[in-house]
């Protein structure tokens, strides 16, 4: 391990306590400067950052390197096949992975055999799912009254009796379940002197929150070392997953938040319910329908291995090369039946959609190492590199209509429809070329140095930018190796630690570096003489390069009171140069793509992470150990490479009324949401009229009683209009933290987690979106204007109409949070002298996200997916779930 970079490991035993999923999410709360953000959808794997956003429009993930194998992606693993992982987090310890660095590093090890006897090891927990901060809509009799509201502002003329309806349809009760989760992992491992191995299988369903929600995975592991010498060693690895799900429809949540209570699920005569029977409009439709009519159904085969040796050439020189590959393919298919259940819901068409991808990529690594100690004080390793990677992707999307297709899943194939179907397919290749070196040195185990060099090449990018050079340099220095610090008594361990470097990110489309041209054919003349040929698809981009990350980190560690009580802190400062920008293309200009690359500036993050752990053995039967850790981290956009102030847009689930909803520009951080201030509510027609200028230009004239007042904030002597926009919030916390705890008392053990961020905001998209009959919460209803005086903070119920549906500071709340992730408590039965070859047998209950405390209106304030310039949008999110399990953990 590097022992001057900053580097964080978190043990297998740990993540199993958390009898979570995805491994990733095991680790919430438990590294400082590490966020993780979960989703509550089935097989879903959680969003994570490493010290900030380091990109705009770029890969922000970080890289994950299971057992020397380079992946993007680690939903396939089973958690209890992981032995241990540690986290990368500063440029000197990332260095060595140049190409791929610059958003942190995240090494797995999987379990491996163990010579001995047979051992076998059974994990596994059933448990169930429910929906956490489910918000309370209004009921039927609510309902009428703001849809009242609302046809005498738009002076529509369909009036609902409010005393003919009571509670109405809970659409989210209806719909929602208590959701069974079943995992088992079953592993089997021994060997001798000359061979280990180590095998396991695992099974795990989880059904969703919606009824028809559903995700099924199936995961084998097999791993083998053989020794064939003192000096030779070869081992292998192969990991396999498939996993199937039924997949939920677009915009069902926002269907779920938004449908009329009066209307119910279906009618006493069978026929569903059906806003047109109210007079509703086509604004809104009927969620079961939905749910009824999808067909979507998605299979992953996934599987990746790798073969190494290690060969003890001479003696001090050591030659280890590994051979890696992967194959994964995504198999996406999507039914719509011919159907009409009412006016707004309805298909024509037997309908197939068909979406197939496939990555298949290989890694091949080869270092040579040289290790010596001089004069037993001083201790050199110098090892030398070559690595070369080819990633292939290929995907095709198909459609297909009528014929011989059926709700019968036996007649979704294409080639049984007699329709017009369409078919685009696309094909990548990146290649990578590295060489790279690295130099540690140690005096008496006192001063270290290590110092990396890396040389990366990328197909991504053209010839004169496709190679990079990246150095780093890590020095450290334990004081308490020093001859003044051995009389003291405080200090078991004290180190300073510095470290510079340098990674790169070449996270973008392959070719998107150079011009395009696609395949077209036309007719000509009356003879109808095809001709095929080439268009230009895209212009010429600009030069693009890199997105390099310049890192510099500052740290301590202690150890104090005979090891009971250690201490980290870092300060660190990573800038991202060129950071890409995707810039939107006129279709005026004739270009199928939408877009152009290009470099526009630099990115900065700064901040300092604390962790600290006391752990103690109390007596002979109780021990204990609490760690808590913090983090503050500050994200601006610093330098645009145009010299100018330039503001660059997005804004994704935020965006109305032709506005994008999140800016980037200098000073503020990626993806600041941006949009009008609220300053208040008008409350009257001579509201209305005395907000103007000194001139007498009226700010908001065609505002009425009950529109947002926004804050007139430019000097242009116009109304209100886009250069009165402003920052309105910002989706980046300023704070981690988390707080773990464990004690053993005899046979009994209890894990208590708890995880939170501060200073954030999310930008609730559910509370608008709103142009007709759609409902609304609880709250808004207590607390809406509906005549003078009745509210100065929130709207009438006329949110689509004027300048209502703007994107402004109304829909932007507070996102801090503080949640119990994890509670555990486990029995280990005392088996001693049992003459069934149980050597252990724990029986535990846990429960996951069972409390948050936040302001936050929605679902959750955890809001995964999104690009690093359009997150935390609440728009249409799966919610998280609290999970409650009972499980076992046998070793024979």
């Amino acid at each position: 391990m590097d022992v001057t970079g900053s580097v964080a490991q978190i043990k297998g035993e740990e993540i199993a306590k958390q009898a979570s999923v995805n491994p990733i999410a095991a680790l919430q709360g438990k590294v400082a400067g590490v966020q993780i953000t979960n989703s509550g959808a089935p097989g879903s794997s959680p969003d994570i950052t490493i010290r900030g956003l380091g990109t705009f429009q770029g890969n922000p993930k970080p890289l994950y390197v299971v057992d020397g194998v380079w992946l993007d992606d680690i939903s396939f693993l089973n958690t209890a096949d992981i032995k241990s992982m540690s986290i990368l987090k500063d440029a000197s310890s990332e260095s060595i992975y140049g190409v791929r660095g610059a958003n942190g590093v995240i090494i797995i090890t999987t379990n491996k055999g163990i010579a001995g006897k047979l051992n076998i090891n059974y994990n596994g927990y059933v448990g169930y799912q429910v929906a956490n901060n489910i918000p309370t809509m209004a009921d039927g009799h609510e309902y009428a009254i703001l849809y009242n509201e609302l046809q005498r502002v738009s002076g529509g003329t369909n009036m609902l009796d409010s005393s003919q309806f009571s509670q109405g349809t809970n659409w989210f009760n209806a719909e929602l379940r208590n959701a069974i989760v079943t995992n088992h992992q079953l592993s089997v491992n021994g060997g001798g002197d000359k061979s280990v191995y180590n095998l396991s299988l695992g099974y795990l369903s989880q059904q969703g929150l919606l009824k028809t929600n559903k995700y099924q995975r199936y995961t084998l592991n097999f791993a083998n070392e053989i020794h064939f010498t003192p000096k030779i060693t070869f081992g292998y690895n192969v990991m396999g997953a498939y996993s199937k799900s039924h997949d939920v429809p677009g915009g069902i949540w926002r269907y779920l938040y938004t449908a009329p209570p009066i209307m119910p699920v279906r009618f006493s005569n069978g026929f569903y319910g059906d806003p047109g029977y109210y007079g509703l409009g086509s604004s809104v439709s009927n969620p079961q329908v939905t749910l009824d009519y999808n067909n979507a159904a998605t299979q992953i085969y996934h599987i990746n291995g790798n073969a190494y040796v290690n060969i003890d050439l001479l003696r001090h020189f050591t030659l280890h090369s590994i051979l890696g590959g992967t194959y994964h393919e995504n198999d996406f298919k999507n039914f719509t039946p011919v159907y009409k259940a009412n006016a707004n819901q309805m298909s024509s068409h037997n309908t197939l959609s068909i979406n197939t991808s496939w990555q298949k990529d290989w890694i091949i690594d080869n270092t040579l190492t040289y290790a010596n100690t001089f004069g037993g004080v001083h201790h050199v390793s110098i090892m030398a590199g070559q690595e070369a990677q080819r990633i292939y992707n290929y995907s095709q999307n198909s459609t297909g209509l009528d014929g011989g297709l059926s709700s019968d899943p036996a007649t979704w194939y294409l080639k049984l429809a007699s329709g017009n179907g369409t078919t685009t397919d696309d094909i990548s290749i990146i290649k990578r070329a590295s060489y790279f070196g690295r130099l540690t040195y140690s005096y008496k185990s006192r001063y270290s140095l290590t110092s990396t060099l890396r040389s990366d090449a990328s197909s991504v990018f053209t010839d004169n930018s496709g190679r990079a050079l990246l150095p780093s340099v890590g020095v450290a220095w334990i004081i308490t190796g020093e001859n003044f610090m051995q009389d003291q008594q405080v200090f078991d361990l004290l180190k300073l630690k510095a470290s510079w470097g340098e990674v790169g990110n070449d996270g973008i489309p392959a070719y998107t570096a150079s011009q395009q041209t696609t395949s077209s054919s036309i007719i000509f003349g009356n003879t109808q003489t095809i001709s095929s040929g080439q268009s230009v698809q895209s212009p010429l981009p600009p030069p693009l390069t890199w997105e390099k990350s310049a890192g510099t980190d500052i740290g301590l560690e202690a150890a104090l009171l005979h090891n009971r009580l250690e201490i980290n802190a870092d300060y660190y400062n990573k800038k991202t140069q060129n950071f890409i920008y995707y810039y939107g293309l006129q279709g005026a200009l004739g270009y199928t793509t939408s877009y152009v690359i290009e470099n526009i500036g630099e990115l900065q993050n700064q901040g300092l992470e604390f962790s600290a752990t006391w752990h103690d053995q109390a007596s002979s039967d109780f021990s204990y150990s609490i760690s808590a850790n913090i983090a503050y981290n500050k994200n601006e956009f610093t330098k645009n490479n145009y010299g100018g102030n330039q503001k660059f847009y997005s804004g994704g689930g935020a965006s109305t009324g032709g506005q994008l909803g999140t800016i980037t520009t200098l000073g503020l951080p990626v993806g600041a949401f941006y949009g009008y201030k609220v300053i208040g509510i008008f409350q009257s027609p001579d509201d209305v009229q005395n907000y103007k200028n000194t001139d007498g230009v009226l700010y908001q004239p065609n505002a009425v009683p009950g529109d947002f007042k926004y804050a007139k904030l430019s000097d242009d002597g116009l109304a209100i209009n886009g250069n009165d926009r402003t920052m309105i919030g910002n989706p980046n916390p300023k704070y981690t933290y988390g707080l773990n705890t464990s004690f053993t008392y005899r046979h009994f053990d209890l894990a208590i987690d708890l995880s939170g961020v501060a200073d954030v905001d999310v930008y609730n998209a559910n509370k608008g979106l709103r142009f007709g009959a759609e409902n609304f919460t609880k709250d808004f209803y207590d607390k809406r204007w509906h005549g003078q005086g009745s509210s100065n903070t929130d709207p009438s119920v006329n949110l689509g109409g004027g300048q209502n549906y703007y994107i402004n500071s109304w829909y932007v709340e507070d996102g801090s949070y503080l949640k119990i992730r994890n509670i555990q408590l486990g029995y280990t039965l005392p088996l001693a002298g049992n003459h069934l070859g149980i050597e252990k047998l724990r029986l535990y209950i846990n429960a996951q996200n069972p409390v948050i405390f936040t302001k936050y209106t929605g679902f959750s304030p955890e809001i995964s997916g999104g690009t690093p310039g359009n997150i935390n949008i609440d728009n249409n999110v799966y919610p998280l779930s609290a999970i409650y399990n009972f499980g076992v953990n046998l070793t024979f």
